[in-house]
Parts: C-alpha cells; sequence; structure tokens
C-alpha cells in the first residue's frame, strides 16, 4: 500500500510501512524523553522546596534574633492539636506575614483535604521542626535557644513532614523514637525519600540542604546498647 502526498512544486509518496517506521521512531523519543522531563520535574519542585526552608529558615533567625535567641516551638500533636495558636506556623506568620511558605510542590499528602481521625484534623504544613529542639529528651533539653546549641549548622532545626496517618497533622517530628528501626520508623514522620530518594532538611543556621536520611541518622548496630551514632543531626548534643 502507498500513501501518497502532494507537495508545491512536486510529489512526495511515503509507503504506510516508512509512515510506522516513523511513529514508532517518535513514540521511541518520547518514551526516552519522558522519564528525563519527568525527573526535571521533580528537581524543579526540590527545589522550590528547599527555598521554602531556606525562607523559613530565615524567618526563623529573625524571631530568634528579636526574641533573645529562642526558637520557635511546636504545638500540633500528632493526634489532637493542644495549642493551634502556640505552633511555630502561627508564632512565623504573625511577625512575617501571610508570605510564609509552608507547603511543598512535591507534597502529595492526602490529608490536605481527608481529615484524620479521631479527632478529623487536617495537614497544615509540609514541615516539622525537631523535637530536641522544643521538648525535653531524656532529661535534657529543651535546646530552644541559639546559645545554648554547640554546632547550629549542623543541627536539624525543620524537615520534609511525613505524609500519611497521625504525623501528617503534626508540626514536629520525634527522632528521639527511631532507635529501634530508625530507617522504617523515621519514615512514619519525615517524607525521607520525597526528592529523588532525599529529603530536604533546614539546619538551626538557617541553611537548608538535601540528604539521604543515612546522612542524618544512622546507628552502628554492631555496637550494642547504648546505641552508638555515625550520625544524629537531631541530638544537639552529639550533632556532627
Amino acid at each position: 500500500m502507498r500513501i501518497k502526498m502532494h507537495e508545491r512544486g512536486g510529489r512526495a509518496s511515503f509507503t504506510l510501512l516508512e509512515l510506522l517506521i516513523v511513529v514508532a521512531i517518535i513514540m521511541l523519543l518520547i518514551g526516552v524523553l519522558m522519564p528525563a522531563l519527568s525527573g526535571a520535574r521533580q528537581q524543579a519542585k526540590a527545589a522550590v522546596c528547599l527555598s521554602n526552608l531556606r525562607s523559613l529558615g530565615t524567618a526563623v533567625q529573625l524571631y530568634a534574633n528579636a526574641n533573645n535567641g529562642h526558637l520557635v516551638t511546636a504545638a500540633l500533636g500528632h493526634s489532637v492539636s493542644a495549642n493551634p495558636q502556640g505552633t511555630w506556623l502561627n508564632l512565623l506568620r504573625a511577625d512575617y506575614g501571610s508570605e510564609l511558605v509552608v507547603r511543598c510542590p512535591a507534597d502529595k499528602s492526602p490529608h490536605w483535604q481527608t481529615p484524620v481521625p479521631p479527632n478529623n484534623l487536617l495537614r497544615r504544613t509540609s514541615y516539622g521542626v525537631n523535637w530536641y529542639t522544643v521538648g525535653q529528651v531524656g532529661g535534657k533539653g529543651p535546646y530552644n535557644a541559639l546559645n545554648i546549641i554547640p554546632s547550629t549548622a549542623t543541627t536539624i532545626y525543620i524537615v520534609d513532614l511525613g505524609e500519611h496517618g497521625p504525623p501528617a497533622i503534626a508540626d514536629h517530628v520525634h527522632p528521639e523514637t527511631w532507635i529501634s528501626n530508625p530507617r522504617v520508623l523515621a519514615s512514619r514522620q519525615v517524607a525521607i525519600v520525597r526528592h529523588l530518594g532525599k529529603a530536604n532538611y533546614g539546619f538551626v543556621d538557617g541553611h537548608a540542604e538535601p540528604l539521604a536520611f543515612e546522612q542524618t541518622y544512622s546507628i552502628d548496630v554492631g555496637a550494642g546498647f547504648p546505641p552508638v551514632f555515625l550520625f544524629n543531626k537531631y541530638d544537639p548534643a552529639i550533632a556532627h
């Protein structure tokens, strides 16, 4: 079968086989390009999220400078909002306006629209602060002021918040509870693979960076108990 195409000044014709080959080549190119385009979109979303964390880091620094070095606190529980007005979301927004960026473009949590039982609360943010900086852990802390955190550049302050279940409606995470099975337990509270296998982390000094989970929290499993940390960028006493 031959399909004819007429052109100004001459005539060109293509066989059906030739057209099918052209279509196949186009489909092949689409198949090759789509993952690249998808990866580019994911990278763009990760970059926006990183920018969000840097903006939040700047807001936290400004808040601390205006409040004797103290950091903002958490107030949204994993099952109940104990004091919604006391959350860092409201504390920062009160001083830095409605432009506060609290949602990651890669956040796919259903709980922005679907409440979490039993109290039917909705998600308010894509980010959560580190409990070591707002509450006591093992009789230590809280490390809630800049001058009592030994290394602000290596201590994580805010993370990509997990997207499902009760942790999704909180405004903080509990790294002190991850010791028995770090990656699994952390993944319930932190979106550890939200951005191309990594998550974005904001540090107390205001900078932010993408890291694999094991670059933030890792235990030497052969050392026994108490645990010996290869990395623990959450606990200000040992963050490195």
